[in-house]
């Protein structure tokens, strides 16, 4: 068997002679493939793809960035095992949201541990399980991210950081442009901004977070790029039949780091362009005071006023398990109007996409 966890650290990827060789891996989130599908094992066109990573002499291990099965038991974890074992790499696990659903099979097949890390040729890997406290990294996990850091840094170059959630993501920030699978769990309130992006902005190390939480729903996007100081952030998942991909992460004797986009479905591997090109717009860029949502919060109608912005508009109105419960395109009104009575009482996420932008505002609903 080649999935290595915390039982098996010591013995899997800890090789660094004192001098530094080119290497890559792969990464790649949501591979149980489109929501509501039974695969045996892995996302088909995924599973396609194993001759490629195969063929690459430079790949040495891949990390799954969670959702691995739709719903845990023992017979979807064997099948996740065997396909993994035909894969003939090292891989690793960072936990998603359906892994965590009957996660005793889990925990029978790989122990308890859900957070870890590990060393290769002298670069640092941490895997973080968000689900533990609602997408925040606390109390014990926190202690274990603090200490690592505290200990390893120093003597690693660059530093990878491997997660499910896009937990950097708020529906009030830049991020808020990107529309996730699934805010399943999330607390109002995460605390990456205030106790755990400091922990890294503050390092000397190149550090990459890593989140596979895209690209499965039929409304949700595929891919995501930010860079800035030291920091790093890339999003990859599959599911939805269109913009499936996964990454290949290269990094070359001066550890300097290239991604190579695989595309799943077509035959042209670059048919997806770089991913680079996915880089999110700063938020000065993105003018959110144009479009208010109101009132808010409502328990009938609520309205969206689009000020000045003519042109069509599209409204996708999620709830908190990212399914979609409303859907429409509109023409160049800027004043819409959305009945509720139909919802129930929670909270919603409503996209709004209008002249090449895309918004996300939260929408409280109270019924009676």
């Amino acid at each position: 068997m080649k999935i290595f966890i915390p039982l098996f650290i010591l013995f899997s990827l800890s090789s660094f002679d004192g001098q530094a060789q080119s290497y890559s891996f792969f990464i790649a989130g949501h591979v149980y493939g489109t929501p509501g599908v039974q695969n045996v094992g892995f996302h088909p066109p995924f599973k396609a793809k194993f001759e490629y990573i195969q063929g690459r002499e430079d790949i040495e291990f891949g990390v799954f960035l969670g959702d691995l099965v739709i719903w845990g038991s023992e017979e979807k974890w064997d099948n996740i095992v065997a396909e993994i074992d035909t894969l003939g790499l090292p891989c690793y696990i960072a936990l998603g949201n359906h892994d965590m659903k009957n996660p005793e099979y889990y925990y029978e097949e790989f122990g308890n541990t859900t957070y870890y890390s590990f060393s290769y040729n002298n670069d640092l890997f941490i895997i973080l399980n968000p689900n533990i406290d609602s997408w925040n990294i606390s109390g014990e996990q926190l202690t274990f991210l603090q200490n690592t850091l505290s200990e390893q840094a120093d003597s690693h170059e660059n530093i990878f950081v491997m997660m499910h959630q896009l937990i950097w993501w708020a529906p009030d920030n830049q991020y808020s442009v990107i529309t996730l699978n699934s805010t399943e769990g999330r607390a109002d309130e995460i605390n990456f901004w205030t106790e755990i992006e400091p922990l890294f902005n503050n390092l000397d190390n190149n550090v990459i977070m890593c989140a596979g939480d895209l690209g499965a729903a039929s409304y949700a996007s595929s891919l995501m790029y930010d860079q800035y100081d030291n920091i790093t952030y890339i999003a990859t998942g599959m599911g939805k039949l269109t913009d499936d991909n996964f990454i290949v992460i290269n990094v070359d004797q001066n550890k300097d780091i290239s991604y190579d986009l695989i595309c799943l479905n077509e035959e042209e591997l670059n048919c997806l362009g770089d991913l680079e090109d996915y880089e999110i717009s700063p938020i000065s860029d993105i003018n959110t005071e144009e479009i208010s949502l109101y009132p808010n919060p409502t328990s009938d109608i609520f309205s969206i006023d689009f000020g000045n912005n003519i042109g069509n508009k599209e409204i996708f109105v999620c709830n908190l398990n990212g399914e979609i419960v409303y859907n429409e395109i509109y023409g160049v009104e800027n004043l819409i109007s959305i009945n509720t009575n139909s919802f129930a009482s929670g909270v919603y996420f409503v996209e709004i996409k209008y002249q090449d932008k895309i918004e996300v505002k939260k929408l409280i609903i109270l019924k009676d």
